[in-house]
Parts: structure tokens; sequence; C-alpha cells
């Protein structure tokens, strides 16, 4: 199957989906039915995942208000796979270890503990000449 038909399939079964819940009289309480519909839950969310428009269109929307935000970054760093992911994007990029250093050294634990791990670094370095 190729892939442009995958996507194309995928938005028609999110449109029957809605069409479904539309025409069973929920429409007013889409989130209260895919609460209660397990199935009808599973496929909307699947059909999300699988398309990769829906799915960058649903991370914008989880990651548009602080609440939200706070559990995408919860739940990334509670799975270890996904945190180790994150952190070594971060170590490659310059500009996101400027900003980790900078939210380290924010407060004197912080910066107190930045700074035993610097020393142990170069201590480190020294022992290795």
């Amino acid at each position: 199957m190729r892939a442009g038909h995958r996507t194309t399939r995928s938005r028609a079964w999110v449109a029957l989906i809605a069409g479904g819940i539309v025409l069973a009289g929920c429409a007013g309480d889409i989130s209260g039915e895919l609460s209660r519909n397990v199935q009808v839950r599973d496929r909307v969310m699947g059909a999300i995942a699988t398309d990769s428009t829906l799915s960058h269109a649903m991370v914008q929307r989880l990651l548009a208000n602080d609440p939200l935000r706070a559990r995408v970054v919860e739940s990334v760093l509670a799975d270890d796979h996904a945190a180790q992911y994150v952190l070594v994007r971060i170590g490659r990029n310059p500009q996101a270890v400027d900003y980790v250093l900078q939210a380290a050294a924010a407060d004197s634990a912080g910066r107190t503990h930045l700074m035993t791990l610097l020393k142990g670094m170069q201590i480190a370095l020294q022992s290795k000449k």
C-alpha cells in the first residue's frame, strides 16, 4: 500500500468516526464519547498516531498551554527511552546545553552541584595527562 493512500485512508477513518459520533447525537460531547467508548478512542488515537500530519497537529495542541506541556514533559521523562533520546539531543545542541547549565546555575544548590561536577571533570582530565 502506498504511503499517500495510507494517509488518505487514515483521514477517512477519522472522518468516518467523527461523522459517526455526530450522527449518534454526541457532537457536543466528543471528549465524553472518547472517554466512554474505548473502541472509538483507540481508533481515533491510532489514526492520529499513524498520520504524521495529525500527530504533529496533536503535539502542537498538547504543547500549547503550560499544564498540558508539563504533562507531556513529565510523560517523556518518565519513559526511559524517551528521556534518553531527549538528553542525547540536548547534549548534541550547544544552545540546549547552555539552557540546561543556566537552569542548573539558577540557585545556590544548583550552582554548588554544577561546580562539584565540573571540578570532578577537571580532576579526571588532569589524571589522564
